[in-house]
């Protein structure tokens, strides 16, 4: 295997070495014969020693020392964001598309595993005997999983813009709340499935009741929708102190509100819920 810099040697190298002795195959040797060229030599079962040496190890050298440069790549030079902490967080946000973090991203749900196609790519290029130059490879042989990485960063750039303008959203909404005088001072909100608003004395607020709260100018001037049910009320009466009783806290709403309301919001449990309600009703 020839490599272009010494270090992409070395770092094969060792993972080489280190997968053998996981083994324990004792017909192999591995050797670091120049700066910039590894050498596997194999006594015997020289198919087996691609299939689960050199092949598992190529993948992991390529997804681990290799995809992050390649996504910065796209990032930068086809899509032309610059800004370092732009790129950043476009590159976690790919990082976390590759490790199935968001399957629910249709654009993601078509992706063949990179890891796959590594080393189908890797499959279809070894032939006994290997002698091979390790960045011809990487240059003619990577297409379908460059195509895969492209797809992600795109993908990941979309999520990016969302998160941006959620981010804005939200400081809109958490700066039109600020401004306002509370018109109630403590919230209750019951999360049960939809959710149910109830006043400090824990008197629920029918819906035609929330509506008459709602403030017009919230909902002209925001750049994104805004939920008439839940936030637009919510922001316009602008209470000091909320408390929520939900058993998802990862409700996008729960942490939508969270977000614009800060330290003014207190989780408790759905159960919680009765209990305090009673306690109040008797005071």
């Amino acid at each position: 295997m020839h490599f272009q810099e010494t270090t992409d040697a070395q770092k094969m190298y060792k993972g080489l070495l280190r997968k053998v002795e996981a083994l324990s195959i004792d017909y192999i040797e591995v050797v670091h014969e120049e700066e910039n060229v590894v050498s596997v030599f194999a006594s015997e079962k020289t198919q087996y020693v691609v299939q689960v040496v050199i092949i598992p190890v190529m993948t992991e050298f390529i997804i681990k020392n290799k995809e992050d440069h390649w996504i910065l790549d796209y990032i930068e030079n086809v899509f032309y964001f610059t800004d370092y902490e732009e790129k950043k967080q476009i590159l976690e946000i790919a990082k976390a598309l590759m490790d199935g973090n968001n399957p629910d991203i249709p654009a993601v749900q078509d992706v063949v595993p990179r890891e796959q196609l590594v080393a189908e790519a890797l499959h279809d290029f070894l032939q006994v005997p290997i002698s091979f130059s390790f960045e011809s490879f990487l240059k003619f042989r990577m297409r379908s999983y460059n195509e895969a990485l492209l797809q992600i960063v795109e993908s990941a750039i979309d999520e990016y813009k969302l998160e941006q303008e959620y981010q804005t959203f939200i400081q809109g909404l958490r700066e039109f709340r600020e401004k306002r005088e509370p018109k109630l001072e403590q919230l209750h909100i019951l999360h049960d499935e939809q959710f149910y608003f109830y006043n400090d004395t824990f008197t629920e607020i029918k819906r035609d009741e929330l509506f008459k709260f709602i403030d017009r100018k919230l909902i002209l001037h925001q750049p994104m929708y805004i939920d008439s049910a839940v936030l637009a009320p919510l922001v316009s009466i602008a209470p000091r102190s909320i408390s929520i009783y939900t058993d998802q806290i990862d409700n996008g709403m729960i942490q939508t509100i969270h977000n614009i309301f800060l330290e003014n919001v207190t989780i408790y449990t759905k159960k919680s819920f009765e209990n305090r309600r009673l306690r109040a009703k008797k005071i």
